[in-house]
């Protein structure tokens, strides 16, 4: 039945047509509440549907912030690698170089190269901690950066 408009039946109807109009309100009114009911089940499913979804989205964004969080720390220890792989580098090339100049050398000249050179050892010793420190953090992110510090 299709709804009907409270307008479309009179306000003071005729004694004679008080059965009729009784029974034609009572199935306007029928149909007007099986659809509110209908309307409302709608409603408590959207609003299941919106809970739902807002749960959703709310995992969703933390899964973001975290994945964004481990971006910028991967990001952030990236950098402190390729520093401490540039600094073995330079280590290396320097003890090469001090190598390849003690051969030419001789005498106290040597004695300094030798000193230099176990200074550069020193050097390679400390970056190489700083790289396992680097690995230990990589290897158990749970606890945090590692204490690194960006020169020996």
């Amino acid at each position: 039945m299709a709804l009907r408009s409270a307008s479309e039946f009179p306000s003071s109807p005729e004694p004679e047509a008080l059965e009729a109009t009784y029974s034609e309100c009572r199935a306007a009114l029928v149909s007007a509440n099986r659809s509110r009911g209908v309307l409302k089940a709608q409603s408590d499913r959207r609003g299941v549907v919106i809970a739902e979804l807002q749960r959703e989205l709310g995992e969703l964004a933390a899964d973001l912030a975290d994945e964004a969080h481990t971006k910028t720390r991967l990001h952030a220890m990236n950098a402190k690698l390729g520093a401490v792989i540039r600094e073995l580098e330079d280590t290396g090339d320097a003890m090469v170089g001090l190598i390849d100049e003690s051969e030419r050398q001789s005498g106290f000249w040597l004695v300094e190269m030798f000193r230099q050179l176990i200074a550069q050892a020193r050097r390679w010793r400390q970056v190489k901690a700083r790289a396992v420190a680097l690995a230990g953090e990589a290897a158990d992110p749970g606890n945090g950066p590692a204490q690194i510090n960006e020169q020996p």
